[in-house]
């Protein structure tokens, strides 16, 4: 099938379920007035759970560490997996349960003061020396706006964000804070890591020309937008089953990757790329339906299984030595190199 890029687009917009049909909500980031006073980062090579440093204040704090929460730039978009940032965020709220709903209030100057008092001095320092206000401590001096990204603090999410294109990345723990982009709950769990890929593959890379075809020039992030996002599940449970695990294990290799640092080995990153334009095929193929080559599918059907038990049960050297023996198999037993092409939208025209 060769389509231009016109036709893509006019095939796309025309799949009926969308991100917000399989989501029980979408909703976007935390937003304050202060983002020089929440937004910490982790001074290099600490390993204190309580020592940070203040960007408005150019210094060293020490806080409780319980109201501190891990924080996604979306100038620093992932893929796949979040991970161990130098980005803190400050968010003096605890739960509040009402009922069967959960929801994060405010913790009052008073209640902090005496709680958390290096929190308090600390927000005090910076309201007299940063913003020059010598008043009392009010609630709205440190308190955010956000509400559905409160109500599921500590609930598994997608998080996407833009950085040079939508990025996406599942947040197992649900306990990153963002201001950019927008957290996606799905009604059925199991669907993550499929949505993950599909947000991740060459769909998303055209999903902004989808949107200027009817006439919507919003960022392609913010959550009216990503509801309209349209998703399609393969026909055969045996090509979601793939692209889930695939997705398995590219959490897992992008962790790798950010563990090894700029001194990362060449071939992880050629591995990580290898699964990556597996998965592109596969979410393609379930988008436009044309078939892959039955020597490819039957390759990685035997090869691409899920985690055996616990994947933290395993050491790391041992994981990458497994997806690189399961990436050889499949090079040796199918024709995988007619697929071959660029990790931009013009490769995946070129495919179609």
């Amino acid at each position: 099938m060769f389509l231009n890029e016109n036709e893509i687009v006019e095939k796309i917009s025309e799949f009926s379920t969308t991100l917000g049909d399989i989501s029980e909500s979408i909703f976007g980031g935390v937003s304050t007035k202060n983002g020089l006073m929440h937004r910490l980062t982790v001074p290099e090579g600490s390993d204190s759970e309580s020592l940070y440093l203040c960007e408005g204040l150019c210094k060293p704090v020490i806080l409780e560490s319980e109201l501190i929460y891990p924080y996604v730039s979306g100038i620093f978009s992932e893929k796949f997996a979040f991970n161990s940032s130098t980005y803190r965020f400050m968010l003096p709220y605890e739960l509040s349960e009402k009922g069967n709903r959960k929801e994060y209030r405010i913790i009052p100057p008073e209640e902090l003061k005496v709680r958390f008092p290096m929190t308090y001095g600390r927000i005090m320092e910076f309201k007299n020396q940063f913003s020059h206000n010598d008043s009392p401590l009010e609630p709205a001096d440190y308190s955010v706006r956000g509400r559905k990204l409160l109500e599921y603090l500590n609930t598994p999410k997608i998080i996407a964000t833009e950085g040079y294109h939508l990025q996406a990345a599942y947040d197992t723990s649900g306990n990153h804070i963002f201001e950019d982009g927008c957290g996606i709950v799905l009604k059925d769990p199991e669907k993550y890591l499929y949505v993950t890929a599909v947000l991740n593959s060459q769909i998303s890379r055209i999903f902004p020309s989808v949107c200027e075809s009817e006439m919507i020039y919003s960022s392609s992030v913010t959550p009216a937008v990503m509801k309209r996002f349209p998703i399609v599940f393969p026909e055969d449970r045996l090509t979601e089953n793939l692209i889930t695990n695939i997705s398995g294990y590219l959490m897992f290799l992008n962790q790798q990757k950010y563990a090894a640092g700029y001194g990362a080995a060449n071939w992880i990153d050629e591995l990580s790329g290898f699964y990556e334009q597996i998965s592109d095929l596969l979410v393609v193929d379930a988008y436009f339906g044309e078939g892959i080559d039955p020597n490819l599918l039957n390759a990685l059907e035997e090869n691409i299984h899920p985690y055996a038990g616990d994947m933290e049960a395993e050491s790391d050297e041992s994981l990458l030595s497994v997806l690189y023996y399961i990436k050889q198999r499949i090079l040796e037993s199918s024709n995988f190199k007619k697929y071959g092409f660029d990790a931009e939208s013009a490769g995946m025209l070129s495919f179609l």
